[in-house]
């Protein structure tokens, strides 16, 4: 791991994307995603997607502009065709229209086929969030994970994102894939030349557990069976509900990934003050509930990552891995943008 400015990443990265085409303002938001992801450490979503990215728009599958068509749309729900463009700008534009319906309905809902690969889904889910409300993501995504009982990759990992606001405890920030971990994570470690890879995280060809990464082949679900149907239902609500992409049709050379973003007005449901009120109590009697022993404390989902997060930005220093930053300063050097400096 290495130290970068976290300023100084999001500007180059902002250049790297305005020299393929994009716009400022999205190349700015795409930017600012990725290396954000690296300040919460989800180091598979961070900057390691920049070269992706650019290699999709130079392959003409990812429009470096948000363009769109708008199928449906009822007021409370939305569904968009993002024919191919940036799935962070899709997502982004598509959590910001959620929020505004949210606002006059009570809930928004807008929901987005022919998208592109998406990012970490906390940060849409946590758009809501910032805004007062409760935000929901969720996405399919291109065959990496076999069925429990199956050995074929047929479904994707089918991440889910839930944020919910507190006021005086921290807000809790669900975000996971369905699969044991993220495929990112064992690609990072194979970049790195890992022979091996933790128990659990993988299987052979043959659907039998592995540790070998040369023998690895698909990543088995979450909590087994759990996993699994939970993935089938994300792929259901964010795919076939309104034609979106799911297993191989989800890939970038074919229909592309869908996402489905949700927000609810919190005053639609209860008295705001009440509720704030009742999350912050919740949270402070789970958290202080008792501790397991040997246990270093009670944590809320996403609490290690906001803290992460808090670190990065009161010290403008993100942590990111060797191999992400040499990947992205390959990218910046051919187009004779200045590189990431490391700080010694």
């Amino acid at each position: 791991m290495v130290n970068i400015n976290v300023q100084e990443a999001k500007d180059k990265i902002t250049k790297i994307f305005m020299n393929v085409g994009v716009n400022k303002d999205e190349a700015t938001i795409i930017a600012q995603m990725l290396v954000e992801a690296d300040q919460r450490g989800v180091h598979s979503h961070g900057i390691l997607c920049t070269a992706r990215y650019v290699k999709l728009i130079r392959e003409g599958k990812m429009r470096p502009n948000m363009n769109i068509n708008v199928l449906k749309d009822n007021g409370v729900v939305a569904v968009w065709d993002g024919n191919h463009s940036s799935g962070q700008i899709l997502g982004y534009r598509s959590m910001e229209e959620a929020i505004k319906k949210a606002k006059e309905h009570g809930i928004g809902v807008v929901c987005v086929k022919g998208a592109n690969h998406f990012g970490a889904l906390a940060y849409y889910a946590q758009m809501a969030q910032r805004a007062g409300m409760i935000g929901t993501a969720l996405g399919t995504g291109d065959s990496t994970m076999a069925p429990w009982g199956g050995c074929e990759k047929v479904i994707g990992n089918n991440p889910i994102s839930v944020a919910a606001p507190a006021r005086n405890e921290v807000s809790p920030v669900l975000d996971m894939a369905m699969t044991v971990v993220a495929n990112g994570k064992v690609s990072n470690m194979k970049r790195q030349g890992a022979t091996e890879i933790p128990e659990g995280w993988g299987l052979d060809r043959e659907g039998v557990p592995t540790t070998s990464m040369k023998d690895y082949y698909t990543i088995p679900p979450m909590a087994g069976y759990k996993g699994w149907g939970m993935a089938v239902m994300v792929d259901i609500l964010a795919g076939v509900l309104f034609g979106g992409g799911t297993g191989d049709r989800a890939k970038d050379s074919a229909d592309g990934p869908s996402i489905m973003m949700i927000a609810m007005d919190i005053s639609a449901f209860n008295d705001e003050e009440k509720y704030f009120s009742d999350v912050d109590a919740r949270i402070n009697e789970l958290k202080s509930s008792k501790k397991a022993k040997y246990s270093n404390g009670i944590l809320m989902p996403g609490e290690i990552e906001a803290n992460k997060f808090a670190a990065s930005e009161k010290s403008g220093i993100v942590e990111v891995l060797l191999e992400n930053l040499d990947m992205v300063n390959d990218i910046a050097k051919e187009m004779a943008i200045e590189p990431i400096a490391i700080i010694k």
